[in-house]
């Protein structure tokens, strides 16, 4: 599976997207592995890491969760104290 991290503007306080959270999980389709979520509510923005088989998998996953979303990145993760990439 690859890596992505997904970037959502959504107006939500912390509360609102605890609740959202709970929610979302279980409309997580099968073959999608949500990991986890930095947010700044400041700025409305919320990125996820998520594993999943494709880019254009997760897009199709997001809408029919009807979960809005500005973009969709593969990415790579970095462990500068050991030099690997995961």
């Amino acid at each position: 599976m690859a890596k992505f991290m997904a970037v959502h503007t959504l107006p939500m306080t912390e509360q609102q997207f605890m609740v959202m959270g709970k929610e979302m999980m279980s409309k997580i389709p099968k073959g999608f592995t949500y990991k986890l979520t930095y947010c700044a509510f400041d700025q409305q923005k919320f990125f996820c890491e998520w594993d999943a088989p494709s880019k254009e998998a997760l897009e199709q996953g997001f809408k029919s969760m009807k979960m809005p979303f500005d973009a969709v990145y593969p990415v790579k993760m970095y462990d500068a104290a050991s030099g690997k990439w995961s």
